[in-house]
């Protein structure tokens, strides 16, 4: 569909400095080729040209369809229902994805995913406050942000009314259960319902490549987009603001 617009796309042509239409193969050659390390590197990368000095990171995951048989076939047949599970730690202020992880599903709890996450993030700036859902509810993800990272965390308890606090084990999570910020808590709304959101309405809730390393790689694609999407927007809204200033 790229290659079948660039022949009208005559500006971006110029832009670009194509003496010729490529091949459509190309850039799957490309997306086949290309390390997966650098695209990681690449999606890390976009939160630098932001000018934060802390991240406010919130942490969750979401499910992309694989299979190509339709609903009713799959309920029909009986089939397993298998998705790719994308997890995502974004700067929940700028609405910047900073680190993704893929794994296939349904397999693993959401848990595992928490401190790779995480520790990615860490390393391109320190974090402020990290908040994600009770999926992530465990004392070692609580001490791995406040006591290894330097950061404080914020995540919902399971059984926050049912169990009392002093059945409750792990002091962070005791805290947890005495009361946290709403106000900072509710800031991963961002995370879950809004960056999720976009990616899937821009570019849909299902995987046309049928390789695993293909599928991984398209997600990462979609996240690598998204930021540009986000980056571009949050330039549009500082231009908007300058210029009203200076009006």
């Amino acid at each position: 569909m790229f290659t079948d617009w660039l022949v009208e796309a005559y500006y971006l042509r110029l832009f670009l400095q194509l003496s010729k239409i490529p091949h459509y193969t190309t850039l799957q050659k490309f997306t086949d080729r290309i390390n997966i390390m650098l695209l990681g590197k690449i999606i890390s990368s976009f939160i630098l040209f932001t000018g934060t000095r802390h991240i406010f990171a919130g942490i969750d995951s979401t499910g992309f369809k694989i299979t190509h048989a339709s609903e009713y076939y799959t309920s029909r047949a009986k089939l397993r229902k298998k998705y790719a599970k994308l997890s995502i730690g974004a700067d929940v202020l700028q609405q910047i994805v900073c680190s993704i992880k893929i794994r296939r599903a349904p397999t693993r709890h959401d848990n595992i995913d928490f401190r790779p996450v995480i520790t990615r993030i860490s390393k391109i700036k320190p974090l402020s406050v990290v908040v994600a859902d009770k999926g992530y509810d465990s004392e070692d993800n609580h001490v791995i942000v406040r006591e290894k990272l330097k950061g404080f965390s914020i995540i919902s308890p399971r059984h926050e009314k049912e169990v009392p606090i002093w059945k409750t084990s792990g002091k962070y999570r005791k805290e947890m259960k005495r009361g946290y910020s709403k106000i900072l808590y509710n800031q991963r709304n961002k995370d879950d319902e809004t960056i999720v959101s976009v990616i899937k309405r821009l570019f849909g809730e299902h995987i046309s490549s049928r390789l695993i390393r293909m599928q991984n790689r398209e997600l990462t694609f979609r996240c690598i987009t998204y930021n540009l999407h986000r980056m571009l927007n949050l330039i549009i809204i500082k231009w908007i603001l300058q210029s009203r200033i200076c009006y």
